[in-house]
Formats: C-alpha cells, structure tokens, sequence
C-alpha cells in the first residue's frame, strides 16, 4: 500500500467528503426540526458531483467490488463516500422516499454483513434466506425504476451491491439444497436450538435452567430418529442430508456442553466489549417495541458503525482482548451479539421500508396519533354508544388533525411531506367511523 503524500486534488476530495459528512451528522442529530426532503437531495447532489472524482463506472460495470491495489487515500475516500451514502440512504428513509435507489444502499450493506455470518456459522435454514432474497428482488425493482431519474455512477455502485449479496445468498441456498423438504422441518428446529442456547450463553446473568431444558427439547429430537436416522413426517426416510442434520445435532450437544462448563463466564479482557455489545443490543431492542414513536432511521448509523467496528476488530475470527490476546472465555457469546445487534438493524430498516405508501418523519406524529384514535375507535364500535357526547374527545382530536392542513395538506413550513394520501386517507376512515357510530346511536334511539 503506497504511504506517499496525497496529491492536492485528493487533499481537496477528501476536505470536501468529510465536510459532507459532518453535514450530514449534523442534520441527523438535529431534533429541533424534521429533516427536509429537500435538504436531503441537496446533500445527495454533493454526494454525487464528489464520487464521479474516485470512481469509475466502468470498474462497477466490471463488478469491482474490493479496496485491493489502491493507496491509503484512496481508501480513506472511499471510506468516507460509503459512510456519506449510508448516511443519505438512511435520510431518504427518513423523509419517507423508501422507494428510490439511494434507499437501498443501507439494506444492501446490512445484508452483506448478515449473509456474511450466516455463511461464518454454517448453520441456517431456509426460513432464514427466503425474507433477504425477497428484499433483493425488491431492491433490484426499485433500482431499475429510478434508473431514469438518478445518478448512472449510483445505479452502478447500487447494481453491483445487490449482485454481491445475490452471489452469497445463491451459495447459501446451494449448501442447503441436499435437504429433503421432508426433513426441512427438523433442519429448522435444530437451528433454532442451537440459536437458543447461543443466547442463553449472551445473557447477563447465565441460566442452567434453561440450558437443560433446550437439552431436554435436543434429546427429544434425538428420540425421532430410526436407526440413527431423520423420519420425515410421512413415516419415511430419505437418504439425502442426513449427514448435514446429524452433524447438526451433535453441534447442538457439544455447545451445550459447552455452555454448561462455561456458565456463561466471560474473559476480564473481553468485558468491555460484551458491555458495549450487550448495551447496543438492549438499545435495538427498545427500538423495535417503541419504532413507531421513537425512532429517527439515521440514528440506526451509530449502532451500524459501532457494530462493525467491533466485527472488523476480529483477528482470525476471534475477538481480541484489551492486551490482544484472543481468550476463549465469551467468544461465542460477544460473537452472538454481534450477530443478533445486526439482525436487529435489519429489522428496523426493513419494518421502516414496510411502510407503504411511506409516511416521512414530520408526518409520522400525526399518522401515530390517528392510529390510536383509529384503534380506539375500533374497539367503541364494538360495543356501540348510547349518546354522541361519547364521541366528544376523538370528535375534538381529529379536528385539531384536521385544522392543521392547508389546502388538504399538512405542511411543515413550505415543505410538503411525503406520506400526504396516507395520513388523509387515514383521517377520513376515522371521520367515516364516527358517523357511522352516530348513525348507529340515532336508529336505535328511534
């Protein structure tokens, strides 16, 4: 790797990148206002005229898809557009454009990291591949959409990520395909217990208990067999991937074993590292029960760089403690929080994408709130109402909802967000409730 001095046109590349980014964080951090759409293309249109001065179209139309053979700065660069397009993916999430090719550069680079472990642990199924090679087909689409409209050096650098997690997720199925659809099923359970005693290793306080019990449910697996072979559910026994499911179940009785000795013990070196991961972890999961109301999308960038920091901290596989050293005590628990921190991403960003029509962040307080009052709704009209002044508090709310359109549209200063037909429609189907309540009260008081 060259160490000579960058070059005056890289110096600038590199000034005018990390101010963007800064902008960026800014912008994300800001919780006095909602992000604007059109603050986020102004930043995407920096972001573009800056790539065109370190990529190529040609190496992505090529599928170059490695950092070998450039220098230093070079990667710095590259670093620091991938950080600012992360970013601005995430924006556009934000802003609720779920449906335009820069969102689907943060999908695309957590999924790499998933298939990445998936193929690390050996061990998976179908249930796992079938959701991420929908949501490719799905990025796919959406890139080709907006082919027209959008940058061709992003088009190709979004190409070429999705044709990359296509070509793991393919090697993936591949591996699986020597099972039987009808031993699937016991494939599926076995993954699942192992999964389950990996997460009873990663737990603050370790639970034996536990443990026994997914030995217990691992015994029983066992018990099915007919002479050392998987049944099918039909009685038979097919000769294919039995060998992938016994090695599976002995898998399952060795990390038990395991876990039993280790109690959950965790190596003094490698504590801090379980803190982080195990605060993380925590956090994402907050985030998940409480999304609708609290989650900003680019707050996920933080957890995305923290994991894989800590992912990429890896030598030979094995976590390094604070004197770098690789003790055996925790691996497989800090290794599991990695794993479950990124699924817990994915999961966010996907549930966000699942909005459609999207709803941007300034709309979503509004849309929260008809959403309960469409819930509680719900529920009134279940049992019906004996007089209208029952109706008073939603009628009250949903025209304090109503007063704040102008021009049948809710507007954040002159900025017109996007999720407008959602919210409306929304507001109108609790209007049509109440009156069909009140048109129920008049008939039967008649």
């Amino acid at each position: 790797m060259s160490t000579a001095a960058a070059p005056p046109t890289s110096i600038a590349i590199l000034e005018k990148l990390s101010a963007l980014r800064e902008g960026l964080i800014e912008l994300k951090q800001d919780r006095t206002t909602y992000v604007k759409s059109h603050d986020v293309v102004r930043h995407y249109d920096e972001l573009c005229e800056g790539i065109w001065k370190i990529y190529d179209v040609e190496e992505f139309e090529k599928g170059f898809n490695a950092k070998e053979d450039l220098s230093e700065g070079q990667i710095i660069e590259r670093d620091l557009a991938e950080d600012c397009f992360m970013l601005i993916s995430l924006l556009f999430l934000t802003v609720g454009r779920n449906n335009e090719p820069p969102a689907v550069y943060a999908p695309s680079v957590i999924i790499k990291r998933l298939l990445e472990h998936l193929a690390e642990s050996a061990h998976y199924s179908q249930k796992d591949l079938e959701p991420i090679e929908q949501k490719l087909n799905n990025m796919h689409a959406n890139v080709e959409q907006g082919g027209p409209l959008y940058n061709p050096l992003i088009l190709a650098m979004l190409r070429v990520k999705i044709v990359a997690c296509q070509q793991s997720l393919r090697v993936l199925k591949t591996a699986l395909g020597s099972i039987p659809p009808e031993i699937a099923h016991v494939h599926q359970r076995l993954v699942s217990m192992r999964r389950c005693i990996r997460a009873c290793e990663a737990k603050p306080k370790f639970s034996e208990t536990e443990v026994m019990g997914y030995l217990a449910t691992v015994k029983e697996i066992d018990a099915t067999r007919l002479d050392g072979k998987f049944v099918a559910e039909d009685g038979s026994i097919p000769s294919e991937g039995q060998e992938i499911l016994d090695g599976l179940l002995q898998t399952c009785y060795s990390i038990i074993d395991g876990a039993l000795k280790r109690q959950g013990a965790i190596a003094p070196g490698l504590k801090p590292l379980a803190e982080k991961l195990m605060q993380t972890k925590s956090q994402l999961e907050k985030l998940e029960l409480t999304q609708a109301w609290s989650l900003r999308e680019t707050d996920l960038y933080d957890f995305y760089k923290l994991v894989t920091r800590i992912d990429e901290s890896r030598g030979d596989g094995k976590f390094l403690d604070t004197e770098g050293n690789t003790p055996e005590e925790g691996q497989t628990a800090l290794l599991y929080m990695v794993r479950r921190c990124y699924a817990h991403i994915y999961s966010l960003i996907s549930s966000s994408e699942a909005s459609y029509p999207p709803v941007s962040e300034a709309l979503t307080p509004v849309f929260n709130q008809l959403q309960t009052v469409r819930r509680c709704l719900k529920e009134v009209q279940k049992f019906g109402i004996q007089d209208d002044r029952e109706l008073y508090p939603y009628s009250m709310k949903l025209a304090s909802i109503e007063n704040m359109r102008a021009d049948g549209r809710f507007m954040v200063g002159n900025d017109i967000p996007e999720g407008q037909g959602r919210v409306n429609s929304l507001l109108a189907e609790c209007f049509e409730i109440c009156h069909d309540l009140r048109t129920s009260c008049q008939n039967a008081g008649d």
